[in-house]
């Protein structure tokens, strides 16, 4: 069995990429084959040069790709997307830590016998908090909604992103957070890998829904990992600005639906 692994840096520091390696290192099943991508979208990759030139160096299984300008996540997943030759491939953003207790065991085993083609775990905050980030079909109302944010069409909100209690069983859904997924990777290169029309935001809904199309994509709460989760879209004009262009890119895509 052989997984691979791959993250896409954007002016992470060298401490925030030893710690993910080292983590990536530990957790990874002793009993896998294994390889990891770093693909550095970074603007000034003075900063991450150093750090990841040394990792690759002294671990034969790990392949840096450092791209010429940022050319944004999903495109930069593709670079190693292409490469990788395993059964299993992971997405991890760099934010991502993986607790101890066999997580990546699980999700393949789960795979394995239940013919699966995409698993997203149980994704908490570092506080233990859970995420509530699997979500339905996207409409437009309901992305405007959780844009909005607060208290507005609560029930609707909920309903969603399968609140109170679709996180504590095994469902099959088909709009996972990209954050950290497992594919079969046979299935990922089949599709292509991820839509490079999104630079940033979508991407995510986007390729669960292509990966459901090839057999089951399940939400699986037995495995989990932390995650601190940045908000850019609401933070940033930029952000909005992005996430609104994808918006309009993945239902010119799959169809407008608008409730």
């Amino acid at each position: 069995m052989k997984i691979s692994y791959s993250i896409v840096l954007y002016n992470n520091t060298k401490n925030q990429i030893r710690r993910l390696y080292k983590n990536i290192l530990e957790e990874t099943p002793k009993n896998m084959e294994y390889e990891l991508y770093f693909i550095d979208n970074s603007t000034n990759k003075t900063e991450t040069k150093e750090v990841l030139k040394s990792i690759r160096t002294n671990d034969r299984n790990v392949h840096v790709l450092f791209t010429v300008n940022n050319i944004g996540f999903g495109a930069g997943h593709n670079l190693a997307i292409k490469r990788v030759n395993s059964d299993y491939h992971i997405i991890v953003n760099p934010d991502i830590r993986i607790p101890t207790g066999g997580q990546i065991t699980k999700i393949i085993l789960h795979m394995n016998q239940k013919k699966i083609v995409l698993v997203s775990p149980l994704i908490k905050f570092p506080n233990g908090k859970v995420q509530a980030l699997v979500k339905r079909t996207p409409t437009v109302l309901d992305l405007l909604i959780r844009f909005i944010g607060g208290e507005m069409f609560k029930k609707r909100q909920d309903w969603f992103t399968y609140q109170p209690d679709g996180y504590e069983f095994e469902h099959i859904a088909n709009n996972f957070p990209g954050s950290f997924l497992v594919f079969r990777t046979d299935i990922l290169k089949r599709i292509g890998g991820f839509d490079e029309r999104y630079f940033l935001y979508m991407e995510d809904s986007d390729i669960s829904r292509s990966m459901a199309k090839h057999g089951k994509a399940v939400f699986y709460p037995d495995a989990y990992v932390y995650h601190e989760w940045q908000r850019e879209n609401k933070k940033t004009l930029r952000g909005i600005v992005r996430m609104s262009v994808s918006v309009v890119k993945y239902f010119n895509k799959w169809g407008w639906k608008f409730w």
